[in-house]
């Protein structure tokens, strides 16, 4: 009977401490959601040195200046990017702008890579307001990464731009990190409030493309449970560079 006890004490102690760990884990993940949803990008120097003659500074709220590129300027329709949290916008440009007939936009958030300032929310909605301003254009599609599909996504609908194309797209910051870090970072636990807006407006649906296998979870989810508001275009063997131009080609000549 001694036995039994002990080893039943033994067995709750085990699982005591495990308790413990995880709710140090998931303590620490919550204090350190600021830095997981708003990450500082690291400066992609290759790509930056070739779009230096195309460098421009956006003036955002608080007097900061948002780094950003406009390529081909002459152009009539322009493609503005958002970049995914942690990427420098400087590398989906130095790719992107293989397609030909387009002008291209595209900035780095707000104390990412070359941008002033501190990352987080508290000035997420006017920064995006501002990144779309300083596009200088009444012919914008927007192209979304991963969580910069939230700011395509509500341009869109905001009535800013003619179309909209989501890679891998993310419903909200909250969706994105419980995704990634699944048992360590419940929903529950999220802060960050920036979304997708969905209303009962009619609205153009936004294109999706899916690129990321890891991501393939946040891409159904969203496509389950909107379904009206965005198409999915299937890849086909194709790069996703290939699938871009086909895609924006169909935009420009709406």
């Amino acid at each position: 009977m001694n036995a039994i006890k002990n080893t039943f004490f033994k067995i709750l102690r085990l699982i005591g401490i495990f308790a413990l760990v995880y709710v140090c884990l998931l303590l620490y993940m919550a204090l350190s959601e600021r830095r997981l949803a708003f990450p500082r990008a690291e400066i992609d120097d290759s790509s930056e040195s070739m779009l230096r003659d195309a460098a421009v500074l956006c003036h955002a709220d608080n007097d900061k200046k948002l780094q950003g590129w406009i390529l081909n300027d002459s152009l009539p329709t322009t493609v503005l990017y958002f970049a995914d949290g942690g990427e420098d916008a400087a590398t989906f440009l130095v790719n992107v702008k293989k397609i030909p007939g387009f002008r291209y936009v595209a900035f780095n958030y707000r104390g990412s890579a070359g941008s002033e300032g501190t990352p987080g929310e508290k000035y997420y909605a006017s920064d995006i307001q501002a990144m779309v301003g300083c596009a200088h254009s009444d012919d914008i599609i927007f192209i979304g990464h991963g969580t910069g599909s939230i700011a395509a996504y509500n341009s869109l609908t905001s009535g800013f731009g003619k179309g909209a194309i989501l890679v891998d797209p993310s419903e909200s910051f909250s969706s994105a990190l419980s995704a990634r870090y699944r048992i360590f970072f419940p929903k529950f636990l999220s802060r960050s409030h920036a979304k997708m807006i969905f209303d009962k407006r009619e609205s153009i649906p936004a294109t999706v493309i899916a690129d990321d296998p890891r991501r393939g979870e946040l891409v159904r989810n969203l496509l389950n449970n909107h379904s009206k508001n965005f198409t999915l275009v299937e890849r086909e063997g194709k790069s996703l560079l290939d699938v871009l131009q086909s895609e924006l080609l169909k935009m420009k000549t709406k």
